[in-house]
């Protein structure tokens, strides 16, 4: 694979490396023609996940899948994602078991963990907190 060549020019004659006391050197490349894409989660729906099947893990790409009715279906890059769900759906997370490969039941328990965690802070607050200053209880 050819990389884009670089360009050194060197820096100010008073800018020197403060370990070897050599010139320091600037270091840059031409801009590149690829297409930056950065993938943006879409967000789901409250009460999308009423309908789910399964969720499991996969570990071709290091997400989460949920498939639910009509075709429609979900994928979670991160954990964090969950903890964007609405409450009713992360109780449709907790009440089902992910679906991993053995070699990576670890990793998917480190999801179940996140949905706890979710759950804990929808009805409690951060601490418990939320009881303290006359919030709801999250439902």
């Amino acid at each position: 694979m050819h990389t884009a060549e670089s360009i050194v020019t060197p820096a100010e004659k008073r800018v020197r490396d403060p370990y070897t006391n050599k010139r320091m050197k600037i270091v840059s490349w031409p801009p590149t023609d690829k297409e930056k894409t950065i993938p943006l989660v879409r967000k789901i729906p409250k009460g999308a996940l009423k309908s789910m099947h399964f969720w499991a893990y996969d570990d071709r790409l290091g997400q989460v899948v949920i498939a639910c009715d009509d075709e429609m279906g979900f994928r979670m890059v991160d954990q964090v994602d969950l903890l964007n769900l609405a409450y009713e759906d992360l109780e449709v997370l907790s009440r089902n078991q992910i679906r991993a490969a053995e070699k990576y039941e670890e990793i998917s328990k480190g999801r179940t963990a996140t949905v706890a965690s979710a759950i804990h802070i929808c009805t409690k607050g951060f601490g418990g907190f939320k009881d303290r200053l006359g919030g709801s209880s999250g439902r």
